[in-house]
């Protein structure tokens, strides 16, 4: 995988990078896409169709591959070992050159939270003794991708 992109709900990514993604993969590049939650708190739709939506806007974007990790929306945990271990996980699967994380720098918890799973995920992957599913790898670059806001609100 070239490049493997996460957002923390269906439809970020998109929002955030998938200028990125699809210009990546018109450019033959394979681009993977990550969700961490199904979206289940968003006030509109429920999770079949935000899993339709999904699917659909991965296969406009060219994604080889999207993903949902079915963690809990509205309770991503940096220091939850089990949400760890999936980012994990994912990242030693798909074993990407390029991963695209949500910056922490925005007024939504569960974007902040994403970000430092992504960040963290990225490093302890590489550690051969770290507990999680797949063999060791870790990225060669990590961006990160705004949303809305710039700055965490005060």
């Amino acid at each position: 995988m070239d490049a493997l992109f996460f957002g923390a709900h269906p439809d970020d990514v998109e929002l955030t990078s998938g200028g990125l993604a699809a210009l990546l993969a018109a450019n033959g590049h394979a681009v993977g896409l990550v969700d961490l939650t199904r979206g289940e708190m968003a006030t509109r739709g429920d999770i079949a169709v935000r899993a339709a939506e999904a699917a659909a806007a991965a296969t406009a974007l060219g994604a080889a591959v999207r993903v949902n990790l079915g963690l809990p929306d509205a309770g991503l945990d940096r220091h939850d070992r089990a949400q760890l271990s999936a980012v994990i996980a994912a990242l030693r699967e798909h074993r990407p050159t390029l991963v695209v994380a949500p910056s922490r720098r925005d007024a939504h918890p569960d974007h902040i939270e994403a970000s430092h799973l992504v960040t963290r995920a990225c490093y302890l992957a590489g550690l051969a003794k770290y507990p999680a599913p797949g063999e060791r790898f870790r990225p060669e670059r990590l961006l990160y991708a705004l949303y809305r806001s710039g700055e965490t609100p005060q």
